[in-house]
């Protein structure tokens, strides 16, 4: 349809694929770390610490979203095998040049709830979740129906990018339902009477819950402009570990841990 003449005319951009699989600049698949000089090896030290920190959190923050104990999952927990995994396959593509991997937020959390049951509880007025299927041939599809996708490199370049774009702004909105900080915000100018029982505003006050909500919309509004300059991208793991420290030190002292509790954010025991 995009390369129809009355489509066409519009100039919809589409994905640039390559018509083969083919590493870049048709070298090797195996990186000659020989070839590097050595003062590029050290240089490469510190971007190469900065990513090892967000890999860490990258990974931690998706696997304990997916095992949070509203979900009910059976299966204990292995982050420290988790982290052995992905230690072992980024090494393995730094070997070969290829780019890295860690747990994917978004898909993680979309593929955990494709996964799950859940009832509408009548007193709360929410939905629980009652089972959640565990099981790894999901996962093993889902990547297998991707590296078949190689076998039709020639076909993608006809998909338009506004359609992966949608793809995408789906995926991010679907996440939005049950998020308690746009939930806080959407619920600032709403009456007492028409919230939720446990709602941290009838808990602690709306002054209260208002003040921790722009501490985390000044947060994310930091990480986003961090994030979106150049010169400063490459810095962006160390801005969250600076959240890190505002959460540990700065915000115990205007919030007392009832608050916080009430707020979600109950400190880690």
């Amino acid at each position: 349809l995009n390369m129809q003449r009355a489509i066409n005319k519009f100039g919809v951009p589409t994905l640039a694929v390559p018509d083969s699989l083919q590493l870049a600049g048709g070298r090797s698949l195996w990186v000659s770390l020989n070839a590097i000089p050595n003062s590029m090896k050290l240089l490469c030290g510190l971007p190469a610490i900065l990513l090892c920190g967000l890999f860490f959190m990258d990974q931690n923050i998706s696997v304990r979203v997916v095992n949070k104990e509203e979900n009910n999952l059976k299966k204990p927990v292995a982050y420290n095998l988790d982290m052995v995994a992905l230690g072992l396959v980024t090494l393995g593509l730094s070997f070969a040049g290829l780019p890295w991997m860690c747990g994917a937020t978004v898909q993680s959390l979309n593929h955990v709830r494709a996964m799950t049951e859940s009832r509408f509880n009548k007193e709360t007025g929410e939905l629980e979740v009652t089972k959640v299927t565990e099981t790894r041939l999901t996962g093993f599809m889902v990547h297998f129906l991707i590296f078949c996708t190689l076998r039709l490199l020639g076909v993608l370049s006809f998909v338009p990018i506004p359609v992966v774009s949608g793809v995408f702004m789906f995926l991010g909105c679907k996440l939005m339902y049950g998020n308690t900080f746009l939930q806080r915000i959407m619920d600032v100018a709403i009456e007492r009477s028409r919230l939720a029982a446990n709602h941290p505003i009838l808990k602690i006050g709306r002054a209260k819950t208002a003040l921790f909500t722009a501490v985390q919309m000044a947060c994310l509004s930091g990480l986003w402009a961090f994030k979106q300059n150049p010169k400063t991208a490459i810095f962006f793991p160390s801005v969250i570990g600076f959240l890190m420290i505002i959460r540990a030190f700065m915000l115990p002292k205007f919030f007392t841990e009832k608050e916080l509790t009430a707020l979600g954010d109950a400190t880690p025991k």
